[in-house]
């Protein structure tokens, strides 16, 4: 069994029988790996991690792309496995950490995480700050000429210089990681990655990456209240997503209760574009040029630079 999408593309570089290959590139880039980190995110949480990316997530995420002679012109046909089929064995287990439905393909995960960010849905739990990185590369199409993109799977979704603007201001919305403490109960553990959950006082669930610890403690640990220290990383809404965590231990009930919250952005994001201040003939250089250096003696402006000090 295969699923079948349609990726449409509009504007005067699209051809009856050809492409650039500069765009033909950067559009099925897109797709690759927009598919291939939707799928870690969904599965980890995160979509992007250091080190090399594993093999089955790869083939998970493949798809083909047909192109068929009699169909109009920009129009590719995407055809991916179901992840039913797609994933090895020991992640289509009931035990699978997050809520996945294994009719989806992986393209299906991209495109669902796509249509939030075109929407500038801040507090969306379909995408993190890796996948906005991957949709705002829609623009180098529209620098190429493309006017419009669709992508019909069921439903279209449409894709316009409008839509990527949303997710580039998504994307400066989002607050740095910080490093914070957390209290909750260790609800589940998934030994192959060392994802976990914790459930705090308020019955919050929160997700969680611990591959810099060790699995033995962590299972010692597994259906306690713990204490994580690491690094919690934010939608662009604010809201904490999940937490990278370096150290666990056993809570104290103080601990519990000082910690057992979840954290929020003490640092808001920076927009550089609020920097840039107009000049008119009263501020910036215009309001000193022809003033200053006057008639000042070298002695006069020593003294006045130490009277203002």
């Amino acid at each position: 069994m295969s699923l079948r999408h349609e990726i449409k593309l509009r504007g005067p570089v699209v051809h009856p029988e050809r492409i650039s290959a500069p765009l033909f590139h950067d559009l099925l880039h897109i797709f690759v790996e927009g598919a291939q980190r939707a799928l870690r995110f969904h599965l980890e949480g995160r979509s992007t991690a250091r080190g090399t990316q594993p093999a089955w997530m790869r083939s998970a995420a493949q798809f083909d792309l047909l192109i068929e002679p009699q169909s109009e012109p920009g129009v590719f046909r995407v055809e991916s496995r179901p992840l039913r089929q797609a994933l090895p064995a020991n992640l289509r287990s009931s035990d699978v950490l997050f809520e996945l439905d294994l009719d989806q393909t992986a393209v299906d995960l991209f495109e669902a995480g796509l249509e939030d960010a075109l929407a500038g849905a801040a507090d969306s739990d379909k995408f993190d700050e890796g996948l906005v990185e991957t949709f705002s590369t829609f623009a180098r199409l529209f620098d190429q000429g493309v006017e419009a993109i669709e992508i019909v799977n069921g439903r279209t979704i449409p894709i316009n210089t409008e839509g990527v603007e949303r997710v580039v201001r998504l994307r400066r919305q989002i607050r740095p990681p910080q490093a914070v403490r957390i209290a909750g109960k260790l609800d589940t553990i998934r030994h192959s990655d060392r994802v976990f959950t914790l459930v705090l006082e308020s019955g919050a669930v929160l997700k969680g990456v611990a591959e810099r610890l060790d699995p033995t403690q962590m299972a010692l640990l597994f259906g306690r209240t713990v204490v994580v220290s690491g690094m919690a990383v934010f939608r662009p809404s604010g809201s904490v997503l999940r937490i990278d965590a370096e150290q666990m231990q056993e809570s104290s009930p103080q601990q519990t209760s000082l910690w057992s919250r979840l954290p929020k952005p003490l640092l808001a994001p920076l927009d550089t574009r609020s920097l840039r201040v107009s000049q008119d003939e009263r501020s910036g250089l215009n309001a000193i040029y022809g003033r200053w250096p006057g008639d000042e003696s070298e002695e006069e402006l020593v003294t006045a630079l130490e009277a203002l000090s």
